[in-house]
């Protein structure tokens, strides 16, 4: 659906020449959920700018639906631009406008009827979950519900693809779950791709199908969620899995494993389990670890003694079990 060629972006700055984005090559496919993650400066809200050209990449091609947005005179590249809503952290709504007004105004400047509006924009309102707050004011509504109304007016369009540029960093972790099961709801529902724009590794975890890692403007990797979190083949991604975690001191009898829970049952008392069974002294380094749904997805950094026999033993459990698990250093993979 979307799909980028080459595409580079550079801005002059007074003090000289910023490149945002390095030749990306980049496919996203129709109806999926698909994540852009990196650190801050890494180019991931220049990229998403470019996938409906509020930024002109400086070279490279843009198409959607295999049309090359590049090309376009900008009469038809407005008409496109109609099928790219976005929804941004700071929700950018009309603070003179209650609910259903705010959800009303992108279909009043395209000329449909005020009562069609409203019709529309009730049935939006309902669909993430404000029919009772259609005539609160963004004063008297929490983050959380913000985000909502801004939802609602970004599908109001009937957009194909929703670009969603840090929209729940401005929330606190149970509002971020409840929106990103928003999303997931509306794409399974309405079939709209959408595209999420984050630093945050959980975000990717709970939603998204497919994720590409970003960084200095550079792709670093692309690929299945499940793929890039079992086996993540760059040092910026490890970093993004297991923030501040990629240099650690342990005593030189240690070996260092990662290991990655991607849906075993959050009951599942795995650490202690593997003591017993193995009977070796486990030293958790750190986790970052969440249930959704009832399920366990993250990290964790233990150390096991140097003994290659103890060793064999928990690496055979783990695999037994399904809970992928790699041997690192302070520096990368072994």
């Amino acid at each position: 659906m979307i799909r980028f060629e080459k595409v580079t972006k550079t801005f002059e700055t007074s003090a000289g020449e910023i490149q945002a984005l390095s030749e990306i090559d980049l496919n996203i496919d129709k109806g999926c959920i698909f994540g852009v993650i990196g650190s801050s400066g890494a180019g991931k809200s220049t990229l998403v700018r470019c996938m409906n050209l509020l930024e002109r990449p400086t070279s490279g091609n843009v198409y959607f639906d295999d049309v090359n947005l590049t090309k376009l005179p900008m009469k038809e590249l407005r008409q496109m631009r109609r099928k790219i809503s976005m929804i941004f952290q700071q929700f950018n709504l009309l603070e003179q406008r209650d609910a259903l007004g705010n959800v009303c105004y992108p279909l009043e400047i395209s000329g449909v009827s005020s009562k069609e509006a409203k019709e529309k924009a009730k049935e939006l309102l309902t669909l993430v979950g404000l029919e009772d707050r259609m005539h609160s004011f963004p004063a008297q509504l929490s983050g959380g519900q913000k985000q909502r109304v801004a939802i609602a007016r970004a599908l109001a369009t009937d957009p194909d693809v929703l670009l969603c540029d840090e929209a729940t960093s401005a929330l606190d972790p149970g509002t971020t779950r409840a929106i990103l099961d928003l999303l997931k709801d509306i794409n399974e529902k309405l079939g709209v791709t959408i595209i999420v724009i984050t630093h945050e590794m959980k975000v990717v975890e709970q939603i998204c199908d497919k994720v590409a890692v970003i960084n200095d403007g550079v792709l670093v990797e692309s690929g299945d969620v499940k793929d890039i979190f079992l086996k993540p083949q760059s040092k910026v991604t490890r970093q993004l899995l297991f923030p501040q975690k990629d240099d650690f001191e342990t005593a030189t009898n240690q070996r260092v494993f990662r290991l990655s829970f991607d849906g075993q049952s959050s009951n599942e008392p795995v650490i202690a389990n593997l003591v017993l069974e193995c009977q070796a002294k486990i030293n958790i380094l750190g986790a970052s670890t969440e249930d959704v749904g009832g399920k366990a997805y993250g990290q964790m950094l233990i150390a096991i003694p140097e003994d290659e026999m103890k060793v064999a033993r928990v690496k055979n459990y783990l695999d037994e079990i399904g809970v992928h698990a790699e041997e690192i250093t302070g520096s990368g993979v072994k």
